[in-house]
């Protein structure tokens, strides 16, 4: 007959496996809901092993060349991980056809937070390449392990500024601040709150709204993370739709408006 300190060490192994499973599930979830369909992803140390064995696949870092360089103006001062091949998010639809000899190779694509990595690989494994992953974590994440970067400025590449033309040469980035109360001419079908939010979070809640809209709709997104002023701005580029407004306040949040094209 089993004695009560035996019973309760029963029930604690059976709360701990069900809190076990409880925490699978709430994953499984989570994976769920920031999946892109068709996409893969890779962990930053199984990139590192990769690297390290010599099988390291195609490494495509979409951050603009101030961000890959680690030079004055990034947000990040870490650089970038040797042999990376640098293809600024606004530049890949133009360099898509220069990679086609890539396309059965394996690629890996990399952003900060891996949050427009995952829609550059997706707009690759649509347009025929064949093993196209992104970093998980991104660079923010290879930097927190402690890998190898490199800051070393290839002189055939030269520094650019983040200068996009949005939406097929319609809107231009704004310089100058704006109040997020300013007045928007037009009816905003949904919102997207993706404030106190890191990468990829703002990125993938807004390609998720959006997709639910109809051609022609707008989606207001209210961020805090820094990398948004580059992100969302650049997933609107990629993804063919039109950014109308970029808005930043004093408290640093910031407010974009987009149509919905495609």
């Amino acid at each position: 007959m089993e004695t009560k300190d035996e019973i309760k060490e029963i029930k604690i192994s059976t709360f701990r496996m069900v809190l076990k499973i409880m925490k699978l599930f709430l994953f499984s979830l989570i994976r769920m809901k920031w999946y892109v369909p068709g996409v893969s992803e890779i962990t930053v140390d199984e990139l590192n092993d990769r690297i390290n064995s010599n099988q390291s696949p195609i490494i495509i870092d979409v951050r603009d060349r101030i961000d890959f360089y680690g030079a004055e103006g990034s947000i990040k001062k870490y650089g970038h991980i040797l042999n990376a091949i640098s293809i600024p998010i606004m530049q890949l639809s133009a360099n898509l056809k220069e990679l086609s000899s890539f396309k059965e190779k394996e690629i890996v694509s990399i952003c900060p937070g891996g949050g427009m990595s995952l829609i550059v690989a997706e707009i690759m494994v649509k347009t025929g390449f064949e093993k196209v992953y992104s970093l998980k974590g991104g660079m923010d994440q290879w930097d927190r392990k402690g890998y190898p970067t490199t800051t070393d400025i290839d002189p055939n590449y030269p520094l650019d500024e983040f200068e996009p033309t949005f939406s097929k040469g319609k809107v231009k980035a704004k310089e100058e601040k704006q109040t997020l109360d300013e007045k928007f001419i037009g009816e905003i079908h949904k919102t997207v709150d993706a404030r106190n939010l890191s990468c990829p979070k703002p990125v993938l809640m807004s390609k998720k709204a959006l997709g639910k809209l109809d051609i022609g709709q707008v989606l207001e997104i209210l961020a805090t993370d820094p990398g948004s002023k580059k992100d969302i701005p650049a997933w609107a580029h990629v993804t063919g739709q039109e950014l109308i407004s970029v808005e930043e306040n004093d408290s640093k949040e910031f407010r974009f408006l987009v149509r919905r094209l495609e």
